[in-house]
């Protein structure tokens, strides 16, 4: 079963926080300024930056974000030997006595660094206090500061260091947040009421694990927090974040232990990903990769060379071995950094890179996500080669790939190696540890059943595309979603796969100005009646998901194919309502923001924090009786074609949606008769509507009509215009820091596949999987302007 955002509990106080996280993620809607009482609080730090860098509105409600979408992820409190036995390698050396006396009370971030690093215990790490730098996110020019670090390279503690600022992120191992009591981010698990300062805690954390997870290859993150006298120590993963009961850290040895251990670990030990290596700049890899690169001409508009591998690069890059679980081989592929990144760390996390396939000698796209192991879903790579058996049109070329082995070699090793025994990156540490230990799933009111196993996917792809959101003309927006419909109808009918998360995010438009549909991880395999004839489970990205699943609360049903052709339709909807001018008065303006937030992003939460609903407004939307009536289109969409195909679009699925007049409700005779005549109407058009919507042919023959047949260029008043591009109308205000590089794109910025370009944040437009965990997977191949 698909599980909405997590609500907060009902039996902790921080249910403030998570409902003034709601309230300020519609603020950004209504332009109203966000609160920042907790704001600069969290190091309790006279030494604490508080320069532009800081950004602390943004900070804020990234905590926000984060600590309501790991609700029901934190399991504990795990007696401290059984979380050391569990998730840390035994070491055989002798753990040395530290003296932390000299640590103050607050403000010890300096003082506890220094005593970590004379004390000699980390020999093979460098142990740092970096609450007065910063460290860059590649991904959302955020900036983040760390209580103190493990590094894997000597970094200047420098503020003002460049390099320190590009590299701080990507070197940091493990990390400790160094706080008070009240920042404890269990003491809820201690019988304490929990606290918006305990889950802002939460919170801060969870976000700089995936700041470090975005900006390196980590496969899971240590932390560790110490208040005045008592600490914890904590384990991120993909499939949740357990933490140990309180010790302390000054009279015992059981801090001091677990850093000797981390001192002693191997790279995977420490939770590195050791199928990609950093390579230098000048290597044979590197030079060769870029001739690659200078012969590529497949590239869109608006991804340059210089996206894939920057110009005159003189830092070091990655080399991903890819491995491929059809042939048993690897390609190896040079990166330079990710271009698009999931929100929050547990769950799928899908990233996206552009690379150089050295063995394939071709400029790629890289698709690395979790994947959730489920019997109701095929992994992705599979389900591309079912695809490609049945010649299935305007996909991404996905050519290589498949589950990443825990092994697989770093040394640059010809591509014909093969791998016969492969064990798969996994979340299993977490997974099972807590089916073992149910006693430790006390955090949030979400049922066992949410914790699911993840393993480690990678894609690569010969076809990179550019956002739907870019298109350069309506005729263009339109093209694309024929393309991707026609690849949709051919996957239903040929290879007997529903794809269930058609969205604006999974329609690219490749350099030629074709569509491409992508993203089939959340599809079903028409064959898998389980998963196929699974009723009540919402599925996909929320904006786009048919009106008749978000509203199906009184009458539960499985995913059909007209709900993939509804979704195509809102695609086509929102984008030219968000993207293409229809009012210029400001009051309108604002009334047309408010009315799509109302149909496309509003989420109605039940008391059971399970189910959500979209209310009448999409529905109504629909029949032209509510929001955005007919007249609307008529009055301000243009071209007329584009008018066209729009109304098409409604008269189809109007009748589905339309409620029969009730015969109780007349009062005599003539309007028993007049409201029988309606109802057979009604009841005559929506059959005819269902029957149209038994395959993808009748909404693709309506594109192909107005994108074809109606265009003639010797009557332009009649036919589409070229140069009717998309701009944004409504621009979320940017979470970027004041002092990120003018030169940078906000490209990278994957937080915004359906988050960024929406009008409202994340949580209010999430994707929605077949099992619990949020993902922003649905746009991870697009570049973003």
């Amino acid at each position: 079963m698909v599980q909405l955002p997590r609500s907060p509990r009902s039996s902790r106080s921080s249910s403030s926080l998570c409902s003034r996280a709601s309230s300020s993620r519609t603020s950004i809607l209504s332009d109203e300024t966000p609160p920042t009482s907790m704001s600069g609080s969290f190091n309790n730090g006279r030494n604490d930056c508080h320069c532009e860098l800081a950004n602390e509105t943004g900070h804020h409600e990234l905590y926000l974000e984060h600590a309501r979408s790991t609700d029901g992820l934190w399991f504990g409190p795990v007696p401290l030997s059984e979380w050391q036995d569990h998730f840390l390698p035994p070491v055989s050396v002798a753990t040395p006595k530290v003296d932390f006396s000299s640590v103050p009370a607050l403000n010890g971030q300096t003082a506890f660094a220094d005593c970590v690093r004379e004390s000699g215990l980390c020999a093979s790490v460098f142990p740092r206090a970096a609450h007065a730098v910063h460290g860059k996110d590649h991904i959302t020019n955020l900036h983040h500061s760390l209580d103190f670090t493990l590094l894997s390279q000597e970094l200047e503690m420098d503020h003002d260091s460049r390099r320190t600022r590009e590299d701080l992120l990507a070197s940091t191992l493990a990390f400790g947040a160094i706080t008070s009591e009240d920042f404890d981010p269990c003491a809820f698990s201690d019988g304490k009421p929990d606290t918006d300062k305990a889950a802002s805690m939460r919170g801060r954390l969870s976000a700089t694990v995936q700041a470090i997870a975005a900006n390196s290859y980590r496969r899971f993150v240590y932390v560790f927090v110490l208040m005045p006298e008592l600490a914890r120590l904590i384990r991120f993963d993909h499939g949740g974040i357990v933490y140990s009961e309180l010790f302390p850290w000054r009279t015992s040895s059981d801090l001091v232990d677990f850093l000797t251990r981390l001192d002693h670990m191997s790279a995977a030990e420490r939770g590195c990903d050791t199928s990609v290596a950093p390579i230098p700049s000048d290597c044979e890899e590197v030079l060769r990769a870029k001739e690659i690169l200078a012969r590529c001409d497949t590239l869109p508009a608006g991804v340059n060379k210089s996206s894939v591998i920057p110009r005159d690069h003189k830092g070091q890059l990655s080399l991903i071995r890819v491995f491929d679980d059809e042939t048993k081989s690897v390609h190896r592929v040079v990166v330079h950094r990710a271009i698009s990144s999931a929100g929050c760390f547990t769950s799928r996390a899908t990233r996206g890179y552009y690379g150089v396939d050295l063995d394939e000698d071709i400029v790629v796209y890289v698709k690395d996500a979790w994947r959730i192991d489920s019997s109701g879903t095929a992994p992705e790579a599979q389900t591309y080669r079912r695809l490609a058996k049945q010649n299935v049109p305007h996909l991404a070329g996905f050519y290589f790939g498949g589950d990443v082995p825990v092994n697989t070699p770093v040394s640059h090793l010809p591509s014909s190696q093969t791998a016969p025994d492969v064990i798969s990156q996994t979340t299993h540490s977490t997974h099972d540890f807590i089916r073992e230990h149910p006693e430790y799933e006390r955090q949030g009111d979400v049922p066992s059943a949410s914790l699911r196993l993840y393993v480690h996917h990678r894609l690569l792809f010969k076809r990179i595309g550019r956002p739907l959101n870019t298109f350069v003309s309506t005729r263009e927006l339109c093209t694309a979603l024929l393309h991707a419909m026609e690849a949709h109808g051919a996957a239903f009918e040929d290879a007997k796969v529903l794809h269930r998360d058609i969205s604006g995010g999974n329609i690219l438009v490749d350099k030629s100005g074709r569509g491409m549909l992508i993203d089939w991880d959340m599809c079903v395999w028409l064959e898998n009646k389980d998963e196929a004839e699974k009723i009540g489970q919402k599925v996909g990205t929320w904006r786009f998901i048919s009106a008749g699943l978000l509203d199906d609360i009184p009458r539960p049903r499985k995913h059909l194919l007209r709900d993939d052709l509804e979704s195509f339709a809102h695609v086509l909807f929102y984008h030219v309502l968000r993207y293409r001018p229809t009012v210029v008065d400001e009051l309108a303006k604002k009334e047309v923001r408010d009315d799509i937030h109302d149909v496309f992003e509003r989420m109605i939460h039940f008391d059971d924090g399970q189910n959500a609903t979209c209310g009448r407004a999409k529905p109504s939307f629909l029949t032209g009786n509510g929001r955005f009536p007919k007249a609307f289109f008529s009055e301000h969409v243009r071209p007329l074609a584009l008018l066209g195909l729009i109304h098409d679009l409604l008269r189809v699925f109007a009748p589905i949606y339309t409620n029969e007049p009730s015969m109780e409700l007349c009062c005599d005779e003539d309007e028993r008769e007049e409201a029988a005549e309606e109802i057979a109407q009604l009841r005559k058009a929506r059959a005819l509507s269902e029957e149209r919507l038994h395959s993808t042919e009748y909404l693709a023959s309506r594109f192909r009509h107005w994108i074809y047949d109606y265009h003639n260029p010797a009557r332009p008043q009649l036919t589409w215009s070229s140069n009717d591009g998309a701009v944004d109308q409504f621009p979320p205000p940017p979470l970027i820091d004041t002092w990120a590089s003018s030169g940078e794109s906000r490209s990278s910025r994957k937080r915004s596949s359906e988050h960024g370009d929406s009008l409202t944040p994340p949580a209010k437009s999430p994707r929605l999987s077949a099992a619990p965990g949020l993902s922003a997977g649905a746009s991870a191949r697009a570049f973003l302007l």
